[in-house]
């Protein structure tokens, strides 16, 4: 099954001629990357491949309780350890890949792919789709064209790779292709009930107690015609309610309920006296304003991390917002 784009010859060959390889990705992780790499790694292993998939930060029960083969992934690589190629699954720039990472020191070939539109193109093989809706849908593609079967562990990988970097098929760059390839998940398996329950509604009460408490507090900025929802987490609260990090992953889709907000802006304090911003649109690009501040993504979904109090950055990062949908509206 092919789709609306073409997966480039070269990038087949690589996978088909070298041995060894290295899966890495960006810091933070999301479920399109990790069911990308875990459905990628278990195709390639199934064409007798040598592969190494790389995953340093924890696995949220939510994903964790759906998705098979995880304990084939590993915390970290020794410096000295070489591989053939390293592929980088969503990786828009070197300085995203792990602390401390150096894919050149690995491995002579590195191989790009990825779906962000500020993409550096560093690869010496760049596959690079801005438009499409997830780098589920390209690895689904990949492994078509490796002539691997998809069976139900990859394909529930990919599944919930799409159902995630979609907001469960909700967002414009959904295309009929997207659910084509959905329905070759579905024959091979994918038990979409189990997976949609685990994703959206299986929390803990003490996750569910911290998400009244930040929506009872997030504020509506009103100025100029433009709408801003934001809310902020403190380190403090989330050790109150000793709720980890990657168990919040959604919170910022819940703040997206705010019926007539232009943007929703949630920031929250990380170790190190620095925070953590997740900024969502629904009609215009934003990722710019979170390239000011170091940070980047998809046009409409992007975040960053920032040095400051939670309070300073949220200002500073709300009034930029501000600006620059006032800017886009005004043009």
């Amino acid at each position: 099954m092919t789709g609306d784009f073409l997966v480039p010859p070269a990038f087949i060959q690589a996978l088909r001629q070298h041995q060894r390889f290295l899966l890495v990705s960006h810091v933070g992780l999301d479920g399109d990357h990790l069911g990308s790499m875990l459905a990628l790694q278990q195709a390639l292993e199934k064409l007798g491949k040598e592969v190494v998939a790389l995953l340093p930060e924890p696995v949220p029960s939510s994903l964790s309780n759906i998705l098979f083969g995880l304990d084939r992934m590993v915390e970290s690589v020794a410096p000295d350890e070489k591989f053939d190629a390293v592929v980088a699954l969503e990786c828009p720039t070197l300085s995203r890949m792990p602390k401390g990472f150096d894919p050149r020191i690995l491995a002579p070939v590195l191989l790009n792919f990825d779906h962000h539109q500020d993409n550096a193109l560093y690869g010496d093989l760049n596959w690079v789709l801005p438009d499409v809706a997830a780098l589920g849908e390209m690895t689904f593609e990949l492994i078509q064209h490796l002539d691997v079967p998809l069976d139900r562990s990859m394909a529930t990988a990919l599944y919930v790779a799409i159902l995630t970097d979609t907001g469960a098929f909700q967002y414009s760059r959904v295309t009929p292709a997207t659910h084509r390839r959905l329905a070759s998940m579905l024959q091979a398996g994918v038990a979409t009930d189990e997976v949609s329950r685990s994703v959206y509604r299986n929390s803990r009460p003490d996750v569910l107690k911290l998400l009244g408490r930040m929506l009872n507090e997030l504020t509506v900025d009103r100025r100029d015609g433009v709408t801003v929802a934001w809310a902020e987490l403190s380190e403090q609260a989330l050790n109150q309610y000793q709720v980890r990090p990657e168990e919040i992953q959604f919170f910022v889709d819940e703040l997206d309920r705010v019926d007539d907000a232009d943007v929703v802006v949630l920031v929250r304090e990380v170790p190190g006296g620095k925070v953590k911003a997740s900024i969502r649109s629904r009609n215009h690009p934003i990722n710019q304003v979170a390239a000011i501040f170091g940070g980047g993504g998809h046009s409409r979904a992007a975040g960053c991390v920032a040095e400051g109090t939670l309070s300073q950055v949220r200002g500073t990062l709300v009034d930029a917002v501000h600006a620059e949908l006032t800017r886009l509206t005004k043009a």
